[in-house]
């Protein structure tokens, strides 16, 4: 399905598992899109809404890079959410995803259920270190912009120490994300990076004492960087529980998909 927003268009999938009063958005990280949580998304009960963020999948991919911005894309999927049910939603975002959920629960408290963020981050609170992040990613961007293909950025993208763990993964699941990442629009991507990657988004450390929902952070325990960036992040938001998942990197969801879920079933979407 399609939800024209105000300046983009979004391919969405609603799942309905069951008749429970529950619904959550899910949403997928860089070179991603919403295939990327349907091993997760049948378990949850009540109805599940999962789009392809900008420059990702079947949605828009050719706007202006300012709509691609953390904040408009928030609002965009506020949109939605509204479009579908008036209660308040589970949001669970993951890596990309999770620090679009952060976004979106700051400016719109009063829709979220419940967050659950999977190896995300509040920002780079550094002014210089986030200028160093923009020329990094203006310089990917420039890269998939000038590539006959994507297959030479996929290889560079999945041997990141990142995604180091993934390579014990099956040889289906594997196959699985790299055909995911080789069907995306380069252009695409690069207007994501340029939009709405680490450096761009807002420095959102100093209002996370201020976060209206109650919290999850998930993080893999071979994910050191972000294992550290959501301990940072628990110790500052008030109503919130940090799990680690042992044995597990950066996409935990896909390494390791009954232990997050077992967590998220236990807490009974409080």
């Amino acid at each position: 399905m399609f939800f024209k927003a105000k300046f983009s268009k979004y391919y969405y999938i609603k799942i309905k598992n069951s008749t429970a009063p529950l619904y959550w958005l899910l949403l997928h990280g860089f070179m991603g899109t919403h295939k990327e949580f349907l091993n997760v998304a049948t378990q949850l009960p009540g109805t599940i809404i999962i789009p392809d963020l900008l420059g990702h999948g079947q949605s828009d991919v050719n706007n202006d890079t300012k709509y691609f911005s953390i904040e408009q894309q928030a609002d965009d999927l506020v949109a939605l959410s509204k479009q579908i049910t008036t209660q308040k939603v589970n949001i669970w975002g993951y890596s990309m995803g999770g620090r679009l959920a952060l976004a979106l629960a700051l400016r719109y408290p009063e829709i979220v259920n419940h967050l659950y963020l999977e190896s995300s981050t509040a920002g780079i609170k550094s002014p210089a270190a986030r200028q160093a992040r923009i020329t990094n990613d203006h310089n990917l961007a420039l890269r998939l912009q000038t590539a006959t293909s994507l297959t030479d950025f996929v290889d560079f993208w999945e041997n990141l120490p990142l995604f180091h763990s993934q390579k014990d993964l099956s040889f289906e699941t594997q196959a699985f994300v790299r055909n995911q990442r080789l069907q995306q629009s380069g252009i695409g991507l690069a207007k994501s990076l340029c939009g709405m990657g680490t450096g761009k988004m807002p420095n959102y450390w100093n209002q996370l004492p201020f976060l209206q929902s109650t919290t999850t952070l998930f993080a893999g325990e071979l994910d050191t960087k972000f294992s550290n960036i959501t301990r940072d992040m628990q110790l500052l938001i008030p109503n919130s529980k940090r799990v680690v998942i042992p044995g597990v990197g950066h996409n935990v969801h896909l390494e390791n998909p009954n232990a997050i879920l077992t967590t998220i079933l236990q807490r009974k979407y409080l």
